[in-house]
């Protein structure tokens, strides 16, 4: 049969023979005494994997007695660094068996999770333990592999299966199929209440799934293996004593999770800009969970070592969260940004440029949290083909619903970048006239002169005459003066004479596009047509002016002895 003895006197004979050959090849390389601590496992064949794998969990096993025979036998309640310096090289010795058994369809976050594969491997040992193996020289090796068709070797009576890995990294390699790994569980059930073999080591799994090794850094393992019988009694998988530590992580990491929760509130709630402070809060509040994820499953799984079901539940569980969380905490990040450079460039909330900013960061956070949700999904064991393909058939499926909802927004972003107005522009569009509040991704707000808030659907707005009255570069104020015909003719003339004179000197009036001119005979008297530009076009300024101007030719009139009979004004606009 193969070789899986496990080493004691020969192991000291055996480390004595090779100190003698190496102080006596001092001059040759160090492939000639002992193996490279780099060297791989070799794989090149079912032979040498499962011999490889054999070696290496016996190895292991043997040092970690080792190390638990000179632990027990001291006074000290912990580890020496000396022996925390062993167990560090029984996990390389771990490794190294790890590496001939196929994860590559375990879900990354389960294939990097220390307890996960350790399980596996000692499963896998202990179902070797209790089988009957083949003699070496009937496993084949490389030549008798590279004969054959179909790349792959099964233990005699059994679906545990060695195959070569045809792509990726590892191409050419023979290791422990993926389906074996996977059923490896399944198969330990069935085989766990046959005898061992005479030669093998007894009860390292069960002891490294009940125990409490884990935390021989924080608990004493002297403590932890004199807990009495109902504390290590299996529930549901686990013992005891583990269910009653994974509810006090659970109730500490609420605890921290409710500290950070009411720090955030209470920064919020302090200093100005308090919309900016709320997304800070957030944001802060956010990171806390995430960095509180990661400390949960390494206390879950490193420390606590669950196992079963419960631990690749809870494991992808708590990462598929960390991968939603992450996806906000990127979104409130962007908001935070935005709301930040709006802020500092002191520009308005609601307007154009403003929205702008916002846009572009929503982009970005889009395009990051698409890609953090592939990966994450890799790492979760779903393929990124079937990610992308269900968030394609989604846009689509939301484009359909929302249809009305996207001509707002594409409206909305002609509006951003055309700019036919602003905040704070007077327009008229239809019947609705009034003052721009805000210009946001669905709709416009309008405040209208009767102090109403009227908003335009942005696909309505863009198609549909929008008439800017704040973009007027004059707005025309035409008066008729009416005098009496008894008025003498040079005092007309003066008349007409002041009133041009007084627009030239007015900083209201656009010099070169104002003319006063003796218009027509009325019924009542002599018609006076005054043509008046005035340079401003904000409501207010305009409505200044209009007052003076009209002040100003009445105070003329009244200088010159003149009696206007009746005065009829009315208003024009030109872009010109």
């Amino acid at each position: 049969m193969i070789s899986r003895t496990r080493p004691i006197f020969s192991k000291h004979i055996l480390a004595f023979v090779q100190t003698i050959a190496l102080l006596c090849c001092c001059g040759t390389s160090y492939a000639e005494g002992l193996a490279h601590p780099l060297a791989p496992p070799d794989t090149s064949s079912p032979r040498a994997t499962l011999q490889s794998f054999i070696d290496a969990v016996n190895n292991s096993h043997a040092q970690l007695e080792d190390v638990v025979v000179s632990y027990n036998s001291s006074s000290r309640l912990y580890f020496s660094a000396q022996e925390l310096a062993e167990v560090d090289r029984v996990y390389e010795q771990i490794d190294l068996a790890r590496r001939t058994l196929n994860f590559s369809e375990v879900p990354i976050a389960l294939a990097s999770t220390e307890p996960l594969f350790r399980y596996r491997i000692f499963q896998l040992k202990e179902i070797l333990d209790r089988l009957e193996l083949p003699a070496p020289n009937s496993i084949p090796d490389a030549n008798t592999m590279a004969t054959k068709e179909f790349k792959r070797w099964a233990i005699p009576g059994t679906e545990i299966t060695i195959t070569r890995v045809d792509q990726g990294l590892r191409a050419g390699e023979y290791l422990f199929s993926p389906a074996t790994v996977e059923r490896l569980p399944d198969f330990y059930n069935r085989i766990k209440h046959l005898p061992y073999q005479s030669d093998t080591t007894a009860g390292w799994y069960e002891r490294y799934r009940y125990g409490g090794a884990g935390l021989r850094t924080i608990i004493p393992l002297k403590w932890m293996s004199a807990l009495p019988g109902w504390a290590t009694a299996p529930h549901m998988g686990q013992p005891t004593w583990r269910w009653m530590a994974v509810i006090l992580v659970v109730f500490l990491a609420m605890a921290a999770f409710g500290l950070v929760w009411q720090v955030g509130r209470y920064w919020a709630g302090r200093g100005q800009n308090r919309e900016l402070r709320m997304l800070s809060s957030r944001l802060f509040q956010v990171v806390g969970l995430l960095i509180l994820i990661p400390v949960v499953v390494h206390v879950l799984t490193a420390k606590l070592r669950l196992s079963g079901l419960f631990l690749e539940v809870a494991t992808l569980s708590l990462w598929a969260m960390f991968t939603l969380i992450l996806t906000w905490a990127v979104w409130l990040l962007c908001a935070v940004s935005a709301e930040a450079i709006v802020t500092s460039q002191k520009l308005v909330a609601g307007s154009i440029d403003s929205q702008l900013i916002r846009l572009a960061l929503r982009l970005i956070a889009t395009t990051l949290s698409v890609t953090i949700l592939v990966v994450g999904a890799q790492q979760l064991g779903l393929p990124a083909y079937s990610v992308i393909a269900g968030l394609g058939v989604g846009g689509i499926a939301f484009a359909l619903a929302a249809r009305d909802s996207l001509a707002n927004l594409l409206g909305s972003l002609l509006i951003m970048f055309e700019k036919p107005f602003r905040i704070g522009h007077w327009i008229k569009v239809g019947d609705t006239e009034g003052l721009v509040e805000s210009i946001g991704f669905r709709s416009t707000r309008i405040r209208t002169f009767s102090d109403s808030l009227v908003s335009i659907p942005s696909d309505q707005l863009v198609n549909t005459a929008v008439n800017n009255m704040s973009m007027r570069k004059n707005k025309l104020l035409e008066f008729v003066l009416t005098i009496a015909y008894s008025t003498p003719s040079k005092d007309i003339e003066h008349l007409i004479c002041d009133v041009e004179k007084m627009l030239e000197d007015s900083p209201q009036a656009s010099s070169d596009r104002s003319w006063v001119r003796l218009h027509d005979y009325g019924e009542s008297g002599l018609n006076i047509l005054t043509h008046i530009a005035l340079t401003s076009s904000d409501n207010h300024t305009e409505s200044v002016a209009r007052h003076t101007l009209l002040l100003e030719v009445l105070k003329l009139a009244e200088a010159r002895g003149i009696q206007l009979e009746c005065s009829i004004a009315r208003d024009r606009q030109t872009h010109a």
